[in-house]
């Protein structure tokens, strides 16, 4: 699907409250309104394709050719929506490198008010498929949490729509997220305390129902994130948020493509880390009080190997891991 453009937007807006349709020498619909711009290549006109729902799941680092072959696919190669509140320049051109599609958008919006702007609404109400982009995901929780734009994101996850997402748009696809709205947190402050300032967690931005009960994040093995998810996990639990939570970490350079069969393809140069937890698994999680868990499982699948999301199963040898008194042992032997 996609949007129409505004006949009287095809000039320069005579009403500030209109957006504005430039020329780009690019080759791009330019469009800039209150809060957002708007870069579009390809057909403004609607069209009609057949969508499969999806979730392409980016550690970071670098998009993945393959995985946005999968991806586009899925959106029945009709009009995407890449969403950014960062991004200096439009991500449209890499698109359709990749495979030929109606049309390609690139959305930054930077303003919480160009949430609920028409233009921007409809633009991704009407997108065949959603990407969101990397940067910070605060910024994501601040512009457009709790307004027409994700109700729209919702909406259209519920008609089938594929979604996508990198490093910070990764971090936000699960129902759980860590929304680093006070900064960062490395595992080894994590772990100190569950509760301490910088873990802000939050849920259902993005309600993709195969990633219910899970909190997903990037930069896995190389930025040591492995203590922070199971604090992350440990204070879901404690707090009553799930019966049992989920967990998926993925590297750069990684991607795991999960379709509407429950199953989840790792492929790329890193791995990806799969982590299920239940209440009696925490053994503390208090404010000022260092984390310790029992021994968790951890699933670590590679390149071309899939992770079944439905039984929650992994068709290799399983590592483990524990934190105790805030320390992370990892792996620890076979229980």
């Amino acid at each position: 699907m996609r949007r129409q453009l505004i006949a009287s937007t095809l000039v320069i807006a005579v009403a500030a409250t209109l957006p504005m349709v430039l020329a780009s020498s690019a080759g791009a619909i330019a469009v800039r309104g209150h809060g957002y711009r708007s870069w579009l290549r390809g057909n403004p006109d609607n069209v009609d394709v057949t969508v499969h729902s999806g979730a392409m799941l980016e550690g970071g680092a670098k998009d993945l050719r393959e995985a946005w072959s999968w991806f586009l696919e899925r959106a029945g190669y009709g009009d995407i929506v890449i969403i950014c509140a960062t991004c200096t320049k439009e991500n449209n051109p890499y698109v359709p490198n990749i495979h030929p599609v109606d049309s390609a958008q690139t959305l930054k919006i930077t303003k919480r008010i160009a949430s609920s702007d028409p233009f921007v609404v409809n633009s991704v109400a009407t997108a065949d498929g959603i990407f969101f982009a990397g940067g910070d995901q605060s910024d994501y929780l601040r512009i457009w949490n709790a307004t027409p734009v994700s109700n729209a994101i919702n909406a259209a996850i519920a008609r089938g729509v594929p979604i996508g997402g990198i490093s910070a748009g990764l971090a936000i696809s699960g129902q759980f997220y860590f929304s680093a709205y006070k900064n960062t947190v490395v595992s080894k402050r994590a772990m100190e305390n569950c509760y301490g300032q910088k873990i802000q967690l939050r849920q259902e931005l993005i309600r993709y129902p195969a990633l219910a009960d899970t909190i997903t994040d990037s930069h896995f093995t190389e930025n040591g994130r492995l203590g922070r998810l199971l604090t992350f996990m440990s204070r879901i639990l404690t707090d009553g948020w799930a019966p049992v939570v989920r967990g998926v970490g993925v590297d750069a350079a990684t991607a795991v493509l999960l379709g509407t069969d429950g199953q989840g393809r790792v492929i790329g140069s890193g791995s990806a880390s799969f982590i299920r937890m239940s209440p009696s698994d925490v053994v503390t999680c208090a404010p000022a009080t260092p984390v310790s868990t029992r021994v968790v499982r951890v699933d670590v699948l590679g390149n071309g190997q899939t992770f079944d999301f439905t039984h929650w199963t992994s068709p290799v040898p399983p590592t483990w891991a524990q934190i105790n008194d805030g320390i992370l042992t990892y792996p620890v032997p076979i229980p």
